[in-house]
């Protein structure tokens, strides 16, 4: 199973000189939790409700804080819609992150997956009556988000 089979392809994005208080309506609109931020066509980062969070405890002012100013950028991950599930899943462990941006050869964003979207998928491939279920990489999707939720409690 790859990464292209399970992204969502109406991917949410914002610019950089959108405000946290313009993301924070996007996410709450569509009932998402992060918005791939976008300088043209090329990605620039990523805005997180953690990213929101952490930017209000500071002191910042979501309706005048621009995103280019506290978005996620430094080290972006991204994986492309070949890339295997189970590496996917590993990504995010490794990084600490919950969404990955998806792009095409050309760095394109063409979708997004998040653990949510791995959990989900693993749980359907383990109880959904298949006849061989792809345990191994169900069980590596559902591995993955216990160590996020592990990390997410440590604070880390």
């Amino acid at each position: 199973m790859q990464v292209g089979d399970v992204m969502h392809t109406d991917v949410k994005t914002a610019s950089p000189d959108d405000t946290f208080a313009d993301v924070a309506k996007i996410m709450r609109l569509h009932g998402i939790s992060s918005v791939v931020v976008l300088d043209g066509t090329r990605l620039q980062g990523i805005v997180t409700e953690r990213d929101i969070v952490n930017l209000v405890a500071a002191g910042g002012d979501p309706h005048d804080v621009r995103v280019a100013h506290g978005m996620t950028r430094r080290d972006l991950e991204t994986v492309s819609p070949k890339t295997d599930i189970s590496e996917a899943a590993e990504h995010m462990v490794t990084r600490n992150i919950r969404h990955l941006p998806v792009t095409d050869t050309r760095g394109k964003v063409v979708g997004i997956i998040s653990i949510r979207d791995l959990t989900r998928w693993a749980a359907e491939e383990l109880s959904g009556g298949h006849e061989m279920p792809d345990i191994a990489r169900s069980h590596k999707a559902l591995k993955a988000a216990t160590e996020l939720s592990k990390q997410r409690r440590k604070g880390s």
